[in-house]
């Protein structure tokens, strides 16, 4: 059966928004209780658990170096590229570079697609994709948030981001100024 972009959209916005209730309320703590099942003990235990996201990972602070229109029908679609510093456990330094796709809904909410990579100071790599839902405030704003898809050859430093699924919150001010925190969705 072939899955339709529209479906897999449809399944990342919901994955976002239902992150996106988590990551609103403190402490960050998802309780999934279901029904011990006798036929079924290893789903149940698995999904009885506690999940609490602790500590982000992944901090960074930057900047958006180009910006484009990419269309203005049916929906508005920008480009934006941009350049941030990060810093991943505390200790690993690195520059993330990106490039994402908005597509603004009449509602004003915008729903974007992102990719890029992060790259040590060692010279290790890895690259992530994104799926991101978001909104403008009054004083020009951007809150988002979302799902992080990673990948790296890397045997070192980076290794453990290979396979990784993380969400995140960004920031965006009027000037272009950009701030984001990720945690390891386990």
């Amino acid at each position: 059966m072939k899955i339709h972009r529209f479906s897999l959209t449809l399944f990342f916005t919901t994955l976002v928004l239902s992150i996106g209730l988590v990551l609103v309320h403190s402490p960050i703590t998802v309780n999934a209780q279901m029904p011990n099942s006798p036929n079924n003990a290893t789903s149940a235990n698995f999904l009885d658990e506690n999940t609490t996201l602790g500590k982000p990972f992944f901090v960074e602070n930057g900047k958006i170096i180009g910006q484009r229109v990419l269309r203005v029908n049916p929906q508005p679609q920008l480009e934006f590229t941009f350049v941030a510093n990060a810093t991943i456990n505390g200790v690993i330094h690195a520059t993330n570079t990106g490039t994402i796709v908005n597509t603004v809904d009449a509602n004003g909410k915008f729903h974007t697609e992102g990719q890029g990579f992060i790259r040590t100071q060692n010279g290790e790599v890895a690259t992530w994709e994104n799926r991101v839902i978001g909104t403008l405030t009054p004083e020009g704003t951007v809150h988002s948030l979302g799902a992080g898809f990673w990948k790296t050859p890397s045997t070192g430093e980076l290794s453990f981001y290979n396979d990784m699924i993380s969400i995140f919150k960004l920031e965006v001010d009027s000037g272009g100024n950009l701030s984001a925190i990720e945690w390891e969705w386990k």
